[in-house]
């Protein structure tokens, strides 16, 4: 059936059935779109819900030109870059108010330069952990499927980096 006459089925005769051979068509594309966003599978189904619901509540809406496919796509597209958007929000909101009146100094610098020669004085797997953590948001269990360890494992080697840095950054301040 063609999607114009799907559409027309849903919008014209309510049936539902004509909605749901709309989803199972282009679920699989949607799911696609918004994995290759968001590159996380549970969001990226949420993202796929989100999407079809909107396009339920708003399948009037669909002009007919072009195919409903690219229209589902947009939506899903949208709805994923709302949510790396709302995302990238809250870290930034999160760092302010860790740090609401750090304002930059020479010492700030020095410090950030510390810490960035101690981190990459680290071995390689965890310069890698620690990079994907704090510097990409990577999820510990995440983590752990990349670089084929136990999410357990990635808790306690981040648990003892961070000690090390730590203490790899107060001898440094201890020798000035």
């Amino acid at each position: 059936m063609e999607d114009s006459e799907m559409v027309k089925q849903v919008l014209v005769h309510q049936r539902m059935g004509s909605f749901e051979d709309i989803v199972r068509k282009y679920s699989g594309m949607v799911f696609s779109k918004a994995l290759g966003i968001v590159k996380d599978e549970e969001l990226a189904k949420e993202i796929s819900q989100q999407t079809f619901i909107k396009a339920y509540t708003r399948l009037g809406s669909w002009s007919g030109k072009g195919t409903l496919g690219a229209w589902l796509s947009s939506i899903a597209l949208h709805l994923a870059l709302n949510h790396l958007d709302k995302a990238r929000r809250r870290r930034t909101q999160a760092l302010e108010h860790d740090f609401p009146d750090t304002p930059y100094s020479d010492e700030h610098e020095e410090k950030l330069l510390q810490m960035e020669a101690a981190v990459n004085a680290l071995p390689e797997q965890d310069r890698q952990i620690i990079r994907l953590h704090y510097y990409k948001g990577v999820k510990t269990d995440d983590i752990a499927r990349q670089l084929n360890l136990s999410q357990a494992n990635v808790l306690v080697r981040l648990h003892r980096i961070r000690e090390h840095l730590k203490s790899t950054i107060k001898a440094q301040d201890h020798d000035r």
